[in-house]
């Protein structure tokens, strides 16, 4: 019996899609002024290579691929991504999530757990949208001091929520840092295909979802078959 849902925040509740967007801008534009200009069509298709293959951050592997073997160029533009991840506040989330969530929350009395590699002040979003209130365990990483895909940082919302790792599921949106690690601990999974992760592809059977969804609103329905097989 399924008793909790954790519920990855970046990319499956909220809409980062404009993060990546300026992220991808960043490295097209250090890469022009450095001389080693490439079109978007070609950054897009060796960023969607690494992606396919599971690489834990492909844009810092694309931008390695273009930059090589410039070290220097490359500790420089990924500082400037870092800070890119620091500075930026996300503004929207997943239109269908509220009442998803809140029908998750009410419906069955599932026990419901954030379980995202963010930084806290993403809950503010939450919390204004509605959202946050619904969750029994309201940490993030930055809060938690460990991160996905960390086993330790699945064990830590079982234990506090009271539950096995058999009856729960964890729901996100990649197949490395949700998927693998959750099937990892004996946790059922269900992927949501949203976002530039959609392009992964399992790269063993381990990483496997029990079941895959294209919309976060199609979870309830996806949680009935879990429970009914």
């Amino acid at each position: 019996m399924l008793k909790a849902i954790l519920i990855d925040v970046g990319g499956t509740l909220v809409d980062e899609d404009e993060f990546f967007r300026q992220a991808d801008q960043l490295i097209l534009s250090e890469l022009a002024a450095v001389g080693k200009a490439t079109t978007a069509e070609e950054y897009e298709r060796i960023l969607v290579g690494y992606t396919k293959r599971c690489f834990p951050n492909p844009r810092e592997v694309t931008l390695w691929h273009l930059l090589r073997p410039d070290l220097a160029e490359f500790k420089r533009v990924r500082e400037l991504l870092q800070q890119l991840v620091h500075e930026w506040t996300a503004s929207a989330v997943r239109p269908e999530a509220a009442a998803a969530v809140a029908a998750l929350a009410k419906g069955k009395g599932y026990k419901l757990a954030l379980a995202g590699n963010q930084q806290a002040k993403v809950k503010e979003l939450l919390q204004k949208e509605g959202i946050l209130e619904h969750f029994a365990f309201q940490l993030v990483s930055e809060e938690m001091g460990v991160s996905k895909p960390n086993p330790i940082f699945f064990q830590i919302i079982l234990d506090f929520l009271g539950v096995e790792p058999k009856e729960a599921v964890m729901v996100g949106d990649r197949l490395d840092l949700d998927i693998f690690p959750a099937k990892f601990l004996g946790l059922r999974t269900v992927r949501v295909l949203v976002g530039p992760y959609a392009a992964q592809e399992p790269p063993a059977p381990v990483y496997e979802p029990d079941l895959t969804i294209t919309s976060f609103g199609k979870l309830p329905e996806a949680l009935a078959k879990l429970e009914g097989g």
